[in-house]
């Protein structure tokens, strides 16, 4: 059984370019986003959020005695 050239080109160049162009459609059709974009200067319409967290970072008890023993990256064992 042969492979033509049409069969080789239509595998190794067709779809490829079928999976992008599909990725390229999809991205690009209007209307898929139905909500207002925020633009520089407006006011802002949502509640604040806390990207690191709105709680006090509470430390281990035994962190400190750690430390005081030595080691680690910097090798004062």
């Amino acid at each position: 059984m042969r492979v033509t050239i049409l069969q080789t080109i239509g595998v190794f160049v067709g779809i490829p370019v079928l999976i992008y162009g599909t990725i390229f459609v999809l991205t690009m059709v209007p209307g898929r986003h139905k909500r207002p974009r925020y633009r520089p200067g407006q006011a802002w319409e949502y509640p604040p959020q806390w990207w690191a967290g709105d709680q006090p970072i509470v430390t281990a008890a035994g962190s400190e005695s750690r430390l005081a023993q030595g080691g680690g990256a910097h090798g004062t064992w």
